[in-house]
């Protein structure tokens, strides 16, 4: 697909999509709103949103499950425009609808976890219907994990799903899917930058990917140090690590995993080289820690838009950009909903430049 020439209209496209997305301005305005009302409506009326978010809070009520739902669906938009640039199947843009299929996947098996078997119809994303390689409608049914699997057959995730059920035909545990799932995702990305990108370009890109499953995998170790230290011993948590690195190669992140507590854990890490790219963690600070690690993300996907002319860099830049701006949106919008001045909403965004 992105090897032909009508792929690199991608490019400029791109880079017009990004530039028009909300600036540091439009969010100082957006944490002075006084409900999420005044949020939604402000946004509506931007550029970068007011087609995806006509008709959201209408009825005078926003739900945050409303709003994830309708950024997600501007995202996946903004994926189609620049898919319609380039055509061959089994691409390296496919990266981005097999992320979206296996978000669904984790989605209902993470409601068949709480025992919430009928929720997923409520919240399943319609405009993704017609684009999975799998019923979500049949997903939505399915009361099982074993039933799931059925309906994923003729894809490469009833192996990954059946794999995870336990032999006592129990449901099984969630942790161990997602990690699955989530070591699926990147393998086809990886996968698919050695298929599709000449070696010079390659290493922009999977620069890219790599940060943020090294992010991932130091947050997990940090939750797991900081909330679960008794149920969740090192073993426990080196078979939940995704084995993508970058700053930090498998030895060092097992080490992580290895110590014994959180304070030996964050003393380990702020010595690391960790800490000098994604930013020191404190005990107290695991919001912060998060918004700081996404920064780095941040700042790395806008470079590689900014100055890469390769469309697959472009094209998972530009997505990245535009996940990250949900989760800035979101936070935003809970801030004013409960209340908080703008500085400390400042502190869960993931866009500031410096780490």
């Amino acid at each position: 697909m992105l090897e032909d020439l009508s792929a690199l209209a991608i490019v400029p496209k791109a880079r017009a999509i990004a530039a028009r997305r909300l600036s540091q301005n439009d969010y100082d305005e957006l944490m002075r709103r006084r409900s999420v009302i005044e949020v939604v409506a402000a946004l509506k009326s931007h550029p970068y949103f007011e087609k995806s978010l006509a008709g959201l809070g209408a009825n005078g009520e926003v739900h945050r499950e409303q709003l994830e739902q309708a950024l997600s669906k501007d995202i996946f938009f903004k994926y189609e425009s620049l898919m319609r640039y380039s055509f061959r199947e089994h691409h390296f843009g496919a990266f981005f609808l097999v992320r979206c299929e296996v978000n669904e996947i984790l989605a209902k098996l993470n409601l068949l976890s709480r025992g919430a078997t009928s929720r997923y119809i409520i919240q399943m994303p319609g405009f993704l219907a017609s684009h999975t390689r799998f019923s979500l409608l049949k997903l939505a049914e399915a009361k099982s994990a074993q039933a799931c699997v059925s309906v994923l057959a003729g894809t490469p995730y009833a192996a990954i799903l059946r794999s995870c059920l336990p032999e006592d035909g129990s449901e099984p545990d969630y942790l161990a899917c997602e990690h699955a799932f989530t070591c699926y995702y990147y393998d086809f990305c990886l996968r698919k930058l050695r298929e599709d990108v000449h070696p010079r370009e390659r290493a922009e890109t999977q620069q890219l990917f790599e940060c943020e499953a090294e992010i991932a995998n130091l947050d997990i170790i940090f939750r797991a140090k900081a909330f679960f230290a008794e149920s969740m011993p090192p073993e426990r948590i080196r078979a939940l690590l995704v084995p993508v690195y970058r700053v930090l190669n498998e030895k060092q992140l097992y080490a992580l995993a290895d110590t014994a507590t959180l304070d030996e854990f964050l003393q380990k890490y702020n010595a690391s080289r960790a800490a000098a790219y994604y930013g020191e963690r404190t005990a107290k600070n695991s919001s912060d820690a998060d918004a700081r690690g996404k920064s780095r993300l941040y700042a790395t996907a806008e470079h590689l838009l900014r100055f890469s002319n390769t469309p697959q860099t472009v094209l998972a830049a530009v997505l990245c950009l535009a996940d990250l701006e949900r989760s800035n949106i979101i936070n935003v919008v809970e801030g004013v909903r409960y209340g908080l001045p703008p500085e400390k909403i400042a502190a869960f965004l993931k866009n500031r430049k410096k780490v």
